[in-house]
């Protein structure tokens, strides 16, 4: 499948914000299979020409839907990259933090993500990678790598395995909660809490040479 070549949302003007507000609330109701660009153009109240006006296919259209949901925590990740001398520790924390509020705010998205990644489509899932989800899983492996470099970070634990497991905190919490809040004298009262006391177990796992008593945001 070819990549897409759809901009950024914050070049997209206001036409193709109504398209893609229309086909986020479609996809996340009906699935990328359920829905049509009559559909879509219908939702927008805009012709169905001027939707293949901005987009050229409906695949185009959904990695672009995903791709905006995403921008907050990758405008967050590209400025951490640059910042080279900034504690990395406290970055993946900022990184943690930022990643729970952008899931909150996109959850119709992030159901219809892991929605259509359950139903197994391997194309899919690759296009994602390759359109949105590549770029943010390596610049945050790298920000694990500097740690490394830092002496912050256990060398021995592969960054990759590592971004997986800090990302892997958020898209838990946020799957499970309906069912952990709850559990009977549960811990799970506020999602935030959660995820930062999970991430400072994780994090006191993979620091070197000892667990840092530093609260992690």
């Amino acid at each position: 499948m070819n990549q897409t070549t759809s901009p950024p949302s914050s070049e997209i003007n206001p036409g193709s914000e109504r398209i893609l507000d229309a086909a986020e609330s479609l996809f996340a109701e009906h699935g990328f299979n359920g829905v049509s660009i009559q559909q879509v153009a219908n939702k927008s109240g805009i012709s169905k020409a001027t939707v293949f006006h901005h987009f050229a296919n409906k695949q185009e259209l959904y990695i672009s839907v995903v791709r905006r949901a995403c921008e907050g925590t990758m405008r967050l990740l590209q400025s951490l990259s640059s910042d080279a001398q900034g504690d990395a520790l406290k970055q993946l924390g900022d990184y943690r933090q930022r990643d729970l509020s952008e899931i909150q705010a996109h959850a119709s998205v992030v159901r219809l993500i892991l929605r259509e990644l359950t139903m197994g489509n391997e194309s899919q899932a690759k296009q994602l990678v390759d359109d949105v989800f590549g770029e943010h899983f390596l610049r945050l492996k790298n920000l694990i790598t500097r740690a490394q470099s830092h002496g912050q970070i256990r060398p021995d634990m592969d960054a990759g395995i590592q971004a997986h497991a800090i990302v892997s905190i958020n898209i838990m919490l946020f799957l499970l909660w309906p069912v952990l809040h709850h559990l009977p004298d549960t811990p799970f009262s506020d999602i935030e809490h959660a995820s930062r006391q999970t991430f400072r177990m994780l994090l006191e796992g993979i620091q070197t040479p000892a667990p840092s008593e530093k609260t992690i945001a």
